[in-house]
């Protein structure tokens, strides 16, 4: 199984540009704990969590803080292509609650998150179970 079978394709993105403050809505909006920071040309350069926004909030989140100066900068991304082991394997290893998908050009495609591998687990499960009640 690849990344491409579980991401979540077109993610919502953020401009390091944006506010702080409105990331924080996006987020709470779309229920979103991750989200891909993406310059003009769709090229990630940061992931922004919920971790740091409530980082930045201990140190007085204010409303002209920008996205930039609390994101992560050094981010770990995969190929749709990738194998989905490989992802989850990233993901422990670096302890990431997801991690960006770019394709052959480096432009954002998707994000893989510890729910998407959860659920390819379980739908493994399900199907290793049901194939030894045959």
């Amino acid at each position: 199984m690849l990344v491409r079978d579980r991401m979540s394709a077109h993610p919502v993105t953020i401009e390091p540009e944006s506010s702080a403050l409105s990331a924080l809505g996006i987020m709470q909006y779309h229920r979103l704990r991750h989200i891909p920071v993406i310059d003009s040309n769709g090229h990630v350069v940061g992931i922004l969590t919920e971790r740091d926004l409530l980082l930045a909030a201990s140190r007085h989140l204010h409303a002209g803080m920008e996205v930039s100066e609390v994101m992560a900068r050094e981010v770990i991304t995969v190929s749709p292509q990738t194998p989905i082991g490989e992802a989850a394997f990233l993901m422990a290893r670096h302890h990431f609650g997801s991690l960006p998908v770019v394709d052959e050009a480096s432009v954002i495609a998707g994000i893989i998150t510890e729910s998407d591998l959860l659920r390819a687990f379980a739908d493994f499960m399900s199907e290793t179970l049901a194939y030894g009640e045959d």
